[in-house]
Parts: structure tokens; sequence; C-alpha cells
């Protein structure tokens, strides 16, 4: 959070049967986390001074140094990591057996423009997604192959039946195959801006976060909206991270707060 801290969260019923969400583990990092992603026994954070600090289950803690501003996005492909930040850099990055710590391998720096928002793989291509649109890497050569239009801001990036949504910023989405080019596209979103985005298990569904404080659920493969809810007041959807069963998801706001939601696949009516 913007508190400078990385927290353990748990989830425990009350006793009107609700979830409440307990911390149980608070870590001091010193500079702001971005991004966050576990990877084995490692925990990685993505700081805003352009550190990575990791920490592993027999606790041991290390900064990985390279980008010069803010890490936006982490990501693991066959065992290794996968850094983007807003200095327009994308670095991979390995763990060496002798030194037990993670070398800076590879960094893609030509043919990106811009700042660096999320990252995505979809068969042999890293997709990366940015504030001037996304750019098509192949991961065999670790150039830059395409860029793909429009190049205007992207809000994320979602894999799905091998296919990768794009969703900008403005609210609107695109669809595109494995080769970058365009299947479907739509206009922006009622809610309007979009600031995060992830895949629900549940439906399935695609969820937006939005700018005033609303999440759009659509559905797929149809892609249609579904449903649009006031999550927050007076708030932005910052993030978003889904539990990976039983619907379960959770929202976190711009000023700090988090709220655990569930899909009820009973009511055609819920998100």
């Amino acid at each position: 959070s913007r508190d400078k801290l990385l927290k353990r969260w748990k989830p425990q019923r009350n006793a009107q049967g609700r979830f409440e969400m307990m911390a149980d583990i608070e870590v001091p990092l010193g500079e702001i986390p971005w991004c966050l992603i576990s990877a084995g026994e490692w925990i990685f954070c993505g700081l805003g001074n352009g550190k990575i600090r990791g920490y592993s289950k027999a606790g041991r803690e290390i900064n990985l140094e390279g980008h010069t501003k803010r890490v936006s996005c982490l990501l693991t492909h066959e065992q290794v990591l996968i850094s983007a930040s807003t200095d327009g850099n994308v670095r991979f990055w390995q763990l060496d057996p002798g030194s037990q710590t993670f070398v800076c391998t590879h960094t893609i720096s030509e043919g990106i423009s811009g700042s660096i928002n999320c990252l995505s793989i979809l068969d042999q291509g890293l997709w990366v997604g940015g504030t001037s649109g996304v750019s098509l890497v192949e991961l065999a050569t670790l150039k830059v192959a395409l860029q793909v239009q429009p190049k205007k801001f992207v809000a994320g990036l979602l894999q799905f039946t091998g296919h990768m949504i794009v969703v900008y910023s403005d609210g609107s989405v695109c669809i595109y195959n494995a080769l970058g080019q365009q299947t479907h596209s739509q206009p922006p979103l009622p809610a309007g801006p979009v600031l995060c985005v992830i895949g629900l298990d549940s439906g399935p569904r695609v969820l937006c976060g939005h700018a005033k404080g609303q999440v759009s659920s659509i559905t797929l493969p149809m892609f249609q909206l579904k449903k649009c809810w006031q999550a927050l007041e007076r708030c932005k959807v910052q993030c978003l991270c889904c539990a990976g069963h039983d619907g379960i998801f959770l929202i976190g706001a711009e000023n700090g707060t988090l709220q655990l939601w569930q899909r009820d696949a009973a009511h055609a009516t819920e998100p």
C-alpha cells in the first residue's frame, strides 16, 4: 500500500457469517509498492524507487536493482522473473545457483515507447502494455516484432482461449489473436475510465475497476456487459485480485480500503 507496508491478510467469518479480513503479518518496505507476485518460495514487490524486493519462506531478503523508475508489473515465465517499469524497460531475472541471487540476464528497451503498465504472455509472444499502446515481443529473440494498434494508454491485458483481451484506460476494449491481429473491438464502457482488469474463474468474467469507484462485470466468451455496480464511494478502484476459486475476488481502493466479494452464480443479476 501507499503506507509503504506489505501486509498479509487472512479471511475469517464473523458471528453473522460474513467474511472479515484480519492482518496477521506486517513488513515495512521503506518505499511504496506498486506490484506484487508470488513465485515458488519467493514473494517479490516492485517498488517506487525502481528496486524489486524479494522475501523467501526461508527468511532471506534480497534487492534486485536495475530499473530507474517505479516497477509497475511483475510476471513469471518458465523460471524467469520478468519486470516492467515506468522507465520503459523490461528486464528478465534468473536465479544464479552459485550465489543464490537473482541476476538480470536480458533487458528490452528498443521498440517500446512510453511507460509500461502491464505484461502478459500468449504463445511465444510477450505483450507489453503501456502509455503508448501494446508492443508485441518475440520471446525467442527478445525483440519487438509488432506495434499493436491503436496506440493509446493500456489499463490491462488478459489472456483468454488463445486470444489477448486489451482494455484501454478510456474504457474501450479490443481482442487480438496471438499474431496481434484484431478480432473484436467495442466502445468505452458506460462507467468510463478503467484502472485495472482481472479475469474471474466463476462465469467466467472480466472485471474492470473504474476511476469513479465502479466495477464492471463482462461475460466470456460473448463479451457482453453483465453488470456494473458502485463498489466504492468517491474513491478509485486501484487494483483487483482474484482468489482463483469460488468466484472470490478482492477490490483495493486508492484510500487503502480492502473489500472481499464473491460472485453468486445462483443469481443471474449478481456480478
